[in-house]
């Protein structure tokens, strides 16, 4: 289980390159919190996905070229909105792991528990983390995908490769191939669909997740 702790917890900075820094400038750090509250304010009364990084500058009051110096797409922006419920989701996430641990919980039990707690993450967060996905962002050198979808790959990966250690499942499974799909449903795009589209609860989707890897 160590191994997991280690690369959750290593990741919990991963989007530190989008945040101010400390010492931005007073006029520049007022025009980023007028944008960021300007961003929640019509994301809230429109829709996120309706909204253009346009609208965002011409509501604030600034021009686009404030506007793109600091966030070079709305995916970025959403992901600054969403830091500090990130940050706390994924202390959430390594303090409950870390006591199942203690408890001497298996790592599939482990598993379980994630899976309902980060359904629960996305589905209240859902349009934010659609375009953070969308934008594809990669503030890490070498990563290829935004720091929380990051975030749920390592843990997953590292926490299947604790159960085939254990027994718990057949050690011959691919497990990154089994990493990946276990969390293609949590995806905002697939996690939409199957909210909107199929009608099912969050709770279904996180427990069935936790349920299929005890078939394996």
């Amino acid at each position: 289980m160590s191994e997991a702790i280690e690369l959750i917890s290593g990741n919990v900075d991963g989007w530190a390159d989008i945040l101010p820094p400390s010492h931005e400038r007073r006029d520049a750090s007022a025009n980023r919190a007028r944008l960021l509250a300007t961003a929640c304010a019509l994301f809230a009364e429109r829709g996120v996905a309706n909204v253009t990084m346009a609208d965002i500058a011409t509501t604030a009051g600034v021009g686009k070229g404030t506007l793109y110096r600091r966030f070079a797409n709305k995916g970025e922006l959403c992901l600054l909105l969403l830091d500090e419920n990130l940050r706390g989701h994924e202390q959430e996430m390594l303090a409950l792991l870390q006591g199942l641990a203690g408890e001497k919980a298996t790592f599939l039990a482990r598993l379980e528990h994630f899976f309902l707690h980060v359904a629960a993450f996305t589905d209240s967060h859902i349009a934010l983390l659609f375009e953070v996905q969308q934008a594809g962002i990669s503030p890490a050198a070498g990563e290829i995908d935004p720091p929380y979808f990051s975030f749920q790959h390592m843990t997953v990966s590292g926490l299947l490769r604790g159960a085939q250690a254990a027994g718990e499942i057949d050690p011959a499974v691919d497990r990154e191939m089994l990493t990946d799909l276990l969390l293609a449903p949590l995806t905002p795009p697939y996690f939409r669909y199957l909210r909107e589209r199929r009608g099912y609860s969050v709770e279904r989707i996180g427990a069935f997740l936790g349920q299929l890897i005890k078939t394996l």
